[in-house]
């Protein structure tokens, strides 16, 4: 249960802040926060990461819905397993992020985007709070193949695992 709340947590946060955004900002202004190290702004994307076909807003569409639907199979098919802790954390974290975009996609046909890291190499992309929730959801879910099945190791020796529980 704790899994499916952090998903419906994840979506209506990033939900709020899109709505926020959509109602306080204007295409092209920009407000800095954290002494500048983050920008706020809205954007729009139709397309996947880095507006990545954003011309075929219907295919896109499509992928999405799919993926979405893969990711939460998979993740009704480990719920109610135990000990898969960090996989459940991953799932639900992209779960959440997926179903926010995916509401945008299918409402507006694009994407609500609103932060940018003041970092020079990447300062002119712009993420939504449901980007970075996927994000990690994912490097999590990485991190979860590390170990055995069932989340533990033996044994380690400076870091590397040399017998799994069976």
């Amino acid at each position: 249960m704790v899994y499916i709340m952090i998903a419906l947590f994840v979506f209506l946060l990033d939900t709020y802040l899109k709505n926020y955004i959509e109602q306080n900002f204007r295409i092209g202004e920009k407000k800095d926060i954290l002494k500048g190290k983050i920008t706020i702004k809205k954007e729009y994307n139709s397309g996947f990461c880095l507006n990545l076909l954003d011309d075929s807003i219907d295919f896109v569409k499509k992928v999405s819905a799919i993926a979405f639907g893969i990711v939460s199979l998979a993740f009704l098919i480990i719920l109610p397993r135990k000990r898969k802790g960090l996989m459940k954390l991953g799932l639900s974290l992209c779960i959440g992020g997926a179903a926010s975009n995916l509401k945008d996609r299918f409402e507006k046909g694009k994407v609500v985007d609103y932060f940018s890291f003041n970092i020079k190499s990447i300062e002119h992309i712009v993420f939504n709070l449901a980007d970075m929730f996927i994000i990690i959801g994912s490097f999590i879910l990485f991190l979860s193949s590390l170990f055995h099945p069932n989340g533990t190791c033996k044994k380690t020796d400076k870091g590397r695992i040399l017998e799994k529980d069976e």
